[in-house]
């Protein structure tokens, strides 16, 4: 699973440059696996939007049917 720690370090290293950086003086096989792993990234996310979506505002509201219990198990995800 993912990591928040890890997560806020990857988007800390796109913002700071340090990806362009990189990518900039990158042989072409790791180049092909920095895009790669931002590819891989996007899809992610828009899987994650499509499936928080539908839990968030499907038809019984937010929280769903379950009353929110998704959403308690969803919080401690990555926290670690």
């Amino acid at each position: 699973m993912l990591k928040t720690k890890d997560l806020e370090q990857y988007k800390e290293f796109m913002e700071s440059g340090g990806w362009a950086d990189a990518f900039a003086n990158a042989e072409e096989s790791l180049r092909l696996e920095m895009i790669e792993k931002v590819e891989m990234l996007l899809d992610a996310a828009d899987a994650a939007d499509k499936v928080v979506g539908e839990v968030l505002f499907n038809k019984d509201g937010i929280g769903g049917a379950g009353g929110g219990q998704a959403g308690g198990s969803f919080s401690k995800l990555g926290e670690d």
